[in-house]
């Protein structure tokens, strides 16, 4: 270790008697570890590392717990569900329009000095009918409010729902000409106009504006919620009114509060120019870059999302739906011009981390990459993201250029009231069960780095999408409101049983993958000698585990930097 004399070298803590699983491509694991000065100083047997005892060290048996990195959410939008579960409508746990519309009822009574309701949470797959195609009708919240306007976000962020006044009052006439990339919907039989705006109409209208006190406090109950999951570091998306200005992370980490390690991307809209839009993301790279806070990342949008039909695929979507998938109807960016954005992003230094939902947007990502000379490109760890539909030839592509891919376990399932009601419907059974190919991926050598979109995944709890990456099957079933399966194979909810994973490499995704994709690798993501010692304690070993039960393994204590910041004995620290 570098270490002459045994006090110089003593630890400050030494963890003992646990099953330490230290996260290196080796897959080794050891039975203790020591901390010093906030990073690891050992791993190996017990008798090894309390070679490092002194008299200072503190000694603690963990008595058969299991000790791992931690968790690192490789692509959330911080602060998540806390803005509006802090000053608006929070509709996440609405399960059906009737609980949305109570629950906007209840704000508007509680602030009747409210010029303008906003809120977000709804779930499409609550509604039925056309408005499971068009989105909701602006009437069900005109019965809410005829005066003031009332404009709600929809749980993935692709879709507002509007009342009549909102309209109004943001000058959206039917006449109003839907935007390059978005949608307003429009009844397909008066023209009249429907109720939602999706995709680049959305922003016609302007995120509500929060204070950096209002984001700070946000982010705070944020980070306090990641470490209830073991998570201890994240990537962290900035788009049209989702994700945190960096201003607000800056000034967590200037007060001593900023408990995570960041990485932070904004959004480039094809709308203005790149170059500009370049010059800002370096002014506050200079002005916000820390030690745990730092800006890389440049986030564009191929195309929207198959609920909104807004996915950009090479077939139509399914008869019943009467939409087209193509250039003008899904997607986001020409070839030439993606293509010469992402060769400006990687000239500027910053990594480009780009959502591709169907199978034509992943094909011109990988098209405008490779005309824009990624192949040669030295280590540029080019994102995307999703890969909802994705076709083996493209898969095989993405790492001759480099390419990351971002997955997000939680949705690899038939999710109840979504899959039958959404993805079937939406592409056709026979698309949507081959959906989310997660074991090819891993197969043709890709660095696969497992998220959960958070707010997208209200409850981003990486070791419900460890098990269902490794069973495709059903896991948070008490979130759904439906009975927990007894079986790996029930079929109700199983998709794709050949995408399964070991829980290995599931546990890779979260680590070391993680900090690859956030370039952070030789500082945390392992329980290495020299890394950061953000380690988690579960209960439980979930690699021995029957794997419908790896969401029950319960996150014991979480340590960042050596320190302890949350203890399920007595919460935060």
């Amino acid at each position: 270790m570098g270490c002459t004399k045994q006090q110089a070298c003593a630890a400050d803590w030494i963890y003992t008697g646990a099953t330490v699983w230290i996260g290196d491509a080796e897959g080794r694991v050891a039975t203790a570890l020591a901390v010093k000065d906030g990073r690891v100083l050992a791993a190996g047997s017990d008798a090894a590392v309390l070679r490092f005892a002194g008299r200072g060290t503190e000694v603690e048996d963990l008595r058969g717990a299991f000790v791992m990195p931690g968790f690192l959410d490789s692509h959330t939008h911080a602060p998540g569900t806390a803005l509006p579960d802090l000053y608006d409508v929070s509709l996440y746990a609405c399960k059906s329009p009737e609980a949305c519309l109570r629950a906007v009822r209840r704000f508007v009574r509680e602030h009747p000095e409210a010029d303008e309701v906003r809120g977000a949470g709804w779930d499409i797959a609550g509604f039925t009918d056309k408005e499971l195609i068009h989105g909701p009708r602006k009437a069900r919240l005109d019965e809410v409010s005829a005066d003031r306007p009332i404009i709600l976000r929809s749980y993935d962020g692709h879709s507002l729902w509007l009342n009549s006044a909102a309209f109004a009052h943001y000058g959206i006439t039917p006449r109003t000409p839907d935007p390059a990339g978005g949608v307003i919907e429009r009844d397909p039989h008066t023209g009249a106009l429907w109720g939602t705006l999706k995709e680049e109409a959305a922003k016609l209208l302007p995120p509500k504006a929060y204070s950096v006190q209002q984001t700070v406090r946000a982010l705070k109950l944020y980070q306090a919620r990641m470490h209830r999951y073991g998570i201890t570091g994240i990537a962290s998306i900035r788009g049209a009114g989702l994700g945190a200005p960096a201003e607000a992370f800056q000034r967590m980490e200037r007060e001593g509060e900023l408990a995570m390690r960041v990485r932070f991307a904004q959004e480039i809209d094809p709308e203005h120019p790149v170059d500009a839009q370049l010059d800002a993301l370096r002014d506050i790279k200079a002005r916000c870059d820390g030690l745990r806070f730092k800006v890389t990342g440049a986030k564009f949008f191929a195309d929207g999302v198959v609920e909104g039909g807004t996915a950009f695929l090479h077939a139509p979507y399914a008869a019943k739906v009467g939409r087209e998938s193509d250039e003008n109807n899904a997607a986001v960016w020409g070839l030439r011009d993606l293509a010469a954005a992402y060769g400006t992003v990687q000239r500027a230094g910053f990594q480009s981390v780009t959502h591709a939902i169907g199978d034509a947007a992943t094909r011109r990502v990988l098209n405008a990459l490779r005309q824009a000379g990624a192949a040669r490109w030295r280590d540029a760890r080019p994102v995307i993201t999703h890969l909802q539909v994705v076709r083996p030839q493209d898969i095989r592509r993405m790492r001759h250029l480099g390419v990351v891919a971002s997955v997000q376990p939680f949705w690899h399932m038939k999710e109840p009231q979504w899959w039958g009601r959404v993805d079937a419907t939406m592409l056709g059974p026979r698309r949507a069960t081959r959906e989310y190919p997660l074991r090819r991926l891993f197969d043709e050598g890709l660095t696969v780095a497992a998220s959960s979109d958070h707010p997208i995944t209200v409850q981003p709890n990486p070791l419900v999408a460890i098990e269902i990456g490794v069973t495709r099957n059903l896991a948070a079933a008490a979130w759904y409101g439906v009975p927990d399966i007894t079986r790996t194979d029930s079929k109700r909810y199983l998709l794709g049983k050949g995408q399964r994973v070991s829980v290995e490499r599931m546990l890779a995704s979260y680590t070391r993958h993680g900090a690859f994709l956030m370039r952070c690798e030789n500082e945390c993501g392992a329980l290495l000698p020299g890394y950061s010692a953000d380690f988690i304690v579960l209960d439980r070993d979930p690699r021995t585990v029957p794997p419908i039960e790896i969401e029950s393994c319960k996150v014991l204590r979480t340590y960042f930097c050596g320190r302890m910041v949350w203890d399920s004995a007595g919460g935060a620290f």
